[in-house]
């Protein structure tokens, strides 16, 4: 049952990481063997490494931010346009009303006032 199981989540893993690699994505890329910094260029060059990196980084989560605050704006454009296409359906639903050709409706105004 255990075999089973660590196979499965194996299995899981395998096909998350082949659809991770299959989509571009950076992070998806499976693990590699630890690389030992023996001298100062090895160290700068890894330090280089996890600049460009974070470079990276910062610039997708700085192109997520907008995309996030333009889907932002656009839902509140959305709600203010049904609103007022509403109000504009209200208004043009009181102005076809043809009451006001019936005498009934017709009240008299006091000039007295």
């Amino acid at each position: 049952m255990f075999l089973q199981t660590h196979l499965t989540v194996c299995m899981y893993r395998c096909v998350y990481l082949c659809v991770k690699m299959a989509e571009g994505e950076p992070t998806a890329a499976v693990p590699r063997e630890i690389q030992i910094l023996e001298t100062p260029e090895d160290i700068q060059a890894r330090r280089e490494q996890v600049l460009s990196r974070y470079a990276l980084f910062k610039d997708a989560t700085k192109a997520k931010r907008q995309k996030l605050e333009d889907a932002r704006r656009y839902m509140y454009f959305k709600r203010d346009a049904d609103e007022l296409e509403s109000w504009i359906n209200e208004k043009l639903q009181t102005a076809s009303d043809e009451s006001y050709r019936d005498p009934t409706n017709l009240q008299v105004c006091d000039s007295d006032m």
